[in-house]
């Protein structure tokens, strides 16, 4: 998410609303959907199938009923924040090897745990 704040634009996760601050691990969806590596991690394990249609925030594809996905459970009021922000299975996975091919960062996928989505 990005929004102006005193004339500066301001980069947050979509997820939680944290603030980027040229340190924290994030990675880019379609217009300017921010995902952080604390969120990753989060649904990486807690993503559930979901109850009803969604459109996802980073993909912006529309998924169905049943689809593995992840939403924040507490997101920090944030101006300009989407809450109930959906993040698709397909989306989680594509962050996760994108975080594991940055040397910077200190995060290693194995898609073993983690296999791609299982239609319900």
């Amino acid at each position: 998410m990005q929004r102006d704040e005193d004339g500066q634009v301001v980069i947050s996760c979509d997820f939680c609303g944290t603030d980027w601050d040229q340190c924290l691990s994030m990675i880019e969806g379609h217009r300017g959907s921010v995902l952080c590596l604390d969120c990753l991690k989060q649904a990486l394990d807690q993503a559930r199938p979901g109850d009803e249609p969604f459109t996802g925030t980073l993909c912006l594809s529309d998924k169905p009923a049943g689809t593995r996905m992840w939403r924040h459970p507490g997101p920090k009021p944030s101006s300009g924040l989407n809450p109930g922000a959906p993040l698709c299975w397909d989306c989680i996975r594509l962050a996760a090897k994108g975080f594991h091919k940055d040397p910077e960062v200190d995060f290693r996928w194995d898609s073993s745990k983690y296999p791609a989505q299982v239609k319900v």
